[in-house]
């Protein structure tokens, strides 16, 4: 087992490190290496995935993303133990938040459950994607505050980029293309927001084969406040200003340029084309969860 920790999640390497050091049976070889650099974590997992059964992302959302590009078109499994402030793809998964009980549950039985992935060049998310307000308020977001208090850390800056102008963009969705006025693109391919049971819709699935692509057209701080509380409401009959639509290509352009998040992580900014890869990546997690992933055997 190679685990990879990221320094600046809510525990600190030497936590996570003793922590799994007491779970560890002795049969297992494990070695730790702490991301001393924004990142790199994809060249560090692309590089351990040719010597582990196991690579183990130890952080937040972003670092599970980024671990899982370093997977990509491997044969080895992802596990993970969430240090993060939200830790969505974790706790779909059923994966503890307790730190000792996340480690006991790496060495315990374990099943694979295939995830499709977002991808753009050697980048690419498992759980959400974004463009435009999100990406800035995940910019913004102050990184000790985020240890401190997790994901209500995000609060402030969200409410500040309410405030921002938005763009004039154009999506093209496979084969179909929108053009809006819009503050925020989201392309959904789990569909939990905070917490599993807060979910974008109902229908989102992230082993079906498709991104949810939600526009967002409201033009102000309120209509667009409203917008995403209907949202998240599931009343979305009763959102004027909000375009849905389903795709295994996205390409995103935008006047002015909007940044890209990929699971909570800037990764760039528009113009920006992202693939779905269907069943990328094998997570393992405690045999016994029964949340939200259907259980599947790889793709041949």
């Amino acid at each position: 087992m190679v685990a990879i920790i990221n320094p600046r999640g809510r525990r600190t390497p030497d936590e996570v490190g003793a922590a799994l050091e007491r779970a560890r049976p002795a049969s297992v070889a494990l070695r730790l290496i702490v991301q001393d650099a924004p990142a790199v974590a994809i060249a560090l997992a692309r590089r351990a995935a040719a010597e582990a059964d196991l690579v183990v992302a130890i952080g937040g959302d972003g670092t599970v993303a980024e671990v899982a590009s370093g997977l990509l078109g491997t044969d080895t499994p992802l596990g993970i133990v969430p240090t993060g402030s939200t830790n969505i793809v974790a706790q779909e998964r059923g994966i503890p938040a307790d730190l000792d009980e996340a480690a006991q549950a790496l060495f315990g039985p374990l099943a694979l459950a295939y995830r499709d992935a977002g991808v753009t060049g050697e980048r690419c998310f498992l759980h959400m994607a974004g463009a435009g307000l999100d990406a800035r308020f995940f910019a913004e977001t102050n990184s000790d505050l985020k240890r401190r208090v997790g994901w209500v850390a995000y609060l402030p800056a969200a409410a500040a980029a309410l405030r921002l102008p938005p763009s004039l963009v154009v999506v093209d969705a496979d084969e179909r293309r929108f053009e809006a006025v819009s503050p925020l693109v989201l392309i959904a391919n789990g569909g939990a927001i905070i917490h599993p049971v807060v979910r974008l819709h109902p229908d989102i699935q992230p082993d079906d084969g498709w991104f949810d692509v939600f526009v967002f057209t409201a033009t102000d701080p309120v209509a667009m406040a409203q917008t995403i509380a209907s949202l998240a409401a599931l009343r979305l009959e009763s959102s004027a200003h909000l375009e849905i639509m389903r795709a295994r290509r996205i390409s995103i352009a935008a006047e002015p340029a909007l940044p890209v998040q990929f699971d909570g992580d800037v990764v760039g900014s528009t113009p920006t084309t992202i693939d779905l890869v269907p069943c990328a990546i094998g997570i393992a997690a405690p045999r016994s969860n029964e949340v939200d992933v259907r259980i599947r055997q790889a793709p041949r």
